[in-house]
Formats: C-alpha cells, sequence, structure tokens
C-alpha cells in the first residue's frame, strides 16, 4: 500500500480543485479541447469523464476498471493525479487479507464489531481523491468478495468514504497475468471497462512533445441533474423494443455486461457526455454494457428523431407521429410531460396542453395509446386535468367546451377505462 503525491514518471497532474473541494473551471478548458487531448493513452478521455460524473447513489464518480498490458502507464496516470488536496492511495489488493476491506470483527460489549482497517484514515484530512485498487486480477477470490462493498458502496465495513472518493482499478489481460484469478460476475458489474494502450505513434509523439497534462471536466451537478430525465427516457424507449438487452449474459462477454446497475452507469456517464458538449461516448457504453449491445445502443441513439418538446407545445414544430416510432413518441411524451408539470411555464400552460391533447387524441385513434400510459397517469395524479379545466373556464371561455370535448373524448375511450381509476 503506498500513498502518492506530487508528479508521476510520465504524466502531471490534472488542474485541482479549490479547497472548499470544488473544481476549478479553467479559462482553457472547453469540450473541443478536452475532445483533442492526443498525447493521452487510449482511454484516458473516459476515464477522466467516469470520474467526476454524479452517480446513481449521489456519489461522485463511477467505478473504473483500467485493462492494459504491463508498462503502459496505468498506475503511473491515476498516481500523477495526486497533490496536497487531492489524494490518491493505492493498495495493491492481492496482498491483502479480506477484513482490510470488510472490517476485522471484534468480540466487545456483548457483541460482535467490524473495526475499519487503518488505511481509511488516508482520506480523513482528503475528502476528495482516489482509491486505486491496482492488480486486481491477481486477487484471490475471498478478497474480490470483501471488495464488492467497498466498490458499489464505498463502505469499508461499515465505515463510509468521504463522498467525494472516487474508486479506480487496474488490472492485466488474462494473456499477460501470472498466477491471476478471473474476476467474478459481480466484480465485473461494478465497474466501467476501459482498454488503456499507448500506441506506438503516441508514444513517438510524447517523446517529441511531451506527455499532455490531464484536465478533470468539469460536469455542473445541476445541470446534470436537469438533463438526467430525458436520458433516462431514452434508455427506457430502448429498452421498450429490445427488452432483452436488460440482462447481457456474463458467460459470454468478460468484461462488462448489461444489468439494471450497468444501465443506470449508462444514464449518467451520458448526461455527462451531453453536459461538456461531447456525443454520446461508444467506449463509455461498451465498458458498461458490453460491446452488441452498446453498439446497437448506440446505432439506435443515432437514428432517434428528437424534437424539443417545448417547441412541438407552442406550435413551433409541427410534427406528424406517423413519422415517428414508439420508442420516439416515449420519449417525445414523456418530455412534453415535464414541460406541462414546471412551475415556470405557467403563462404557457393552456396553448402547450391543447397540443398535448391534441396529439394524445390522435394516437388513441392510431391505437398507440400505450405507448404514452405512463406519462398520462403522473400527469392526472398531478392535476393536470383539472388545472386545464380551471384554466380554461378562466383564461379561454370561449374555447372552455372545446377543452372539455377532448377531454371526455380521451377519458372515456375504451382502451383507457383502468385509466380513469387513477381519477377517482
Amino acid at each position: 500500500m503506498r500513498v502518492s503525491a506530487g508528479k508521476s514518471l510520465f504524466f502531471s497532474a490534472f488542474n485541482k480543485q479549490n479547497a472548499l473541494g470544488i473544481f476549478i473551471r479553467f479559462p482553457t478548458f472547453s469540450a473541443l479541447n478536452f475532445c483533442f487531448m492526443t498525447t493521452l493513452p487510449s482511454g484516458a478521455q473516459s476515464l477522466l469523464i467516469a470520474l467526476n460524473t454524479p452517480g446513481p447513489k449521489g456519489l461522485i464518480g463511477i467505478p473504473v476498471l483500467l485493462w492494459g498490458r504491463p508498462g503502459v502507464g496505468k498506475s503511473s496516470f491515476i498516481e500523477g493525479l495526486a497533490s496536497n488536496d487531492w489524494k490518491v492511495l493505492t493498495i495493491i489488493a492481492s496482498i491483502h487479507d479480506p477484513t482490510d476491506f470488510s472490517g476485522l470483527p471484534i468480540y466487545e460489549q456483548g457483541g460482535v464489531h467490524y473495526v475499519a482497517p487503518s488505511w481509511i484514515d488516508s482520506f480523513v484530512d482528503h475528502p476528495n481523491g482516489i482509491l486505486f485498487l491496482d492488480e486486481l486480477s491477481t486477487c484471490p477470490p475471498s478478497v474480490q468478495a470483501a471488495l464488492l462493498r467497498v466498490i458499489f458502496e464505498r463502505r469499508v465495513g461499515f465505515k463510509p468514504l468521504p463522498e467525494h472518493v472516487r474508486i479506480v482499478a487496474a488490472a492485466n489481460p488474462p494473456d499477460l497475468m501470472v498466477g491471476g484469478w478471473e474476476l467474478s460476475p459481480p466484480m465485473r458489474n461494478r465497474f466501467v471497462h476501459l482498454d488503456w494502450d499507448i500506441t506506438a505513434d503516441l508514444f513517438v509523439r510524447a517523446l517529441a512533445e511531451g506527455w499532455q497534462n490531464a484536465v478533470l471536466p468539469v460536469v455542473d451537478p445541476s445541470a446534470h441533474e436537469k438533463i438526467l430525465p430525458a436520458w433516462k427516457d431514452k434508455i427506457a424507449a430502448f429498452l421498450k423494443i429490445s427488452p432483452d438487452a436488460l440482462h447481457g449474459d456474463p458467460g459470454k462477454e468478460n468484461r462488462g455486461y448489461a444489468s439494471p446497475r450497468s444501465w443506470e452507469y449508462v444514464i449518467h456517464l451520458l448526461a455527462s457526455c451531453e453536459v461538456l458538449g461531447l456525443p454520446p461516448n461508444l467506449e463509455l457504453m461498451q465498458g458498461c454494457l458490453g460491446e452488441g449491445i452498446a453498439i446497437a445502443l448506440a446505432e439506435y441513439l443515432n437514428s432517434l428523431k428528437q424534437p424539443d418538446p417545448k417547441a412541438v407545445l407552442n406550435k413551433q414544430i409541427q410534427i406528424k407521429l406517423s413519422e415517428f416510432n414508439d420508442g420516439e413518441i416515449f420519449v417525445l411524451f414523456n418530455g412534453m410531460e415535464r414541460v406541462l408539470q414546471d412551475p415556470g411555464e405557467k403563462a404557457n400552460f393552456l396553448t402547450y396542453a391543447d397540443t398535448f391533447l391534441n396529439l394524445t387524441q390522435q394516437l388513441t385513434l392510431d391505437g398507440k395509446r400505450d405507448v404514452v400510459f405512463v406519462s398520462l397517469q403522473r400527469l392526472a395524479k398531478a392535476g393536470f386535468l383539472t388545472k386545464v379545466i380551471t384554466q380554461a373556464r378562466i383564461e379561454a371561455p370561449s374555447r372552455y367546451a372545446d377543452y372539455m370535448n377532448k377531454i371526455t373524448q380521451l377519458f372515456t375511450d375504451e382502451g383507457l377505462v383502468e385509466f380513469i381509476d387513477v381519477l377517482t
């Protein structure tokens, strides 16, 4: 076990956060120059995105496992991120006992308690940093089992790591390991798997130009949270038309594979890409889901028609629902639902509601009511219909009968009889 600070042999550290734990947005940073980090190893840019992505449990950073041959700078790169404010604690997990990660059981005051190992205290004065688990593929199964909770929940025994301590691990490919073990499916499913390599061209260029400083991209948590629902809709739409993609086969994928947990990772990582102004990152998708499902998802996202829900509602965009597939309709209606429930759109609510009811009526006539049932249900529970009737009576009395007629036709539709129960 070793604690690193300062620059590594090859890589200098990225711009650090300030004393309050807030990352400084340097004038030179932009999504564009982040895309053109030409003297970083393959996998580095995806790693940096994952490190600063708000995760599903409110923690910062998605756990990453770097796969690469010996000598390509995996450890050097991670340890090069250390500074006085940013702790990098490296643990060679294979030379530790399981109790170094699960806690040592002791009998005290009539019960068994688990004492956390001393290494966790390294982060007491450094709540921001990385726990780096090197040589993970040489860990015996008993140590892997003890690490499961550390990696996903960031808890050592019953003691939590600081919430801004990220988890990164490194491993050598099976054909280059000596005396190693395969990672168990539960272990593999807790990581984003990234290939780490330095090509000859990259190494030659780095010899001439030097290694480029790594820049940790600033992912604004509030912006990330705002667009997260839209990414949930897109992934849900994909899974509606490809339900078998929810669960991958751990036996066919030797690294990451699809599961509800890894789909959550994908949603949060793709939201980070959008916040940074970057396209969906296929490398990150593959690292979570495996190659086959990731490629299918990438093709789906590339062809997905995504009109701005607000522009549709205020009639700036005229659409034909017959030109949209079920997944696209699902995404669009969920987006329109969020606009309708936005308190900031109160002044335009009646116009938006009129468009929404017209489009919903069209879908009902086309026999696709099931595609938007969930968004209709949520709106009804939120008082949407009552609000439409109330505002129509006040703001548009001449059209009050028209609104009532649309609502009556929609909710007396035989296929939506079950939905009426929501209103009573």
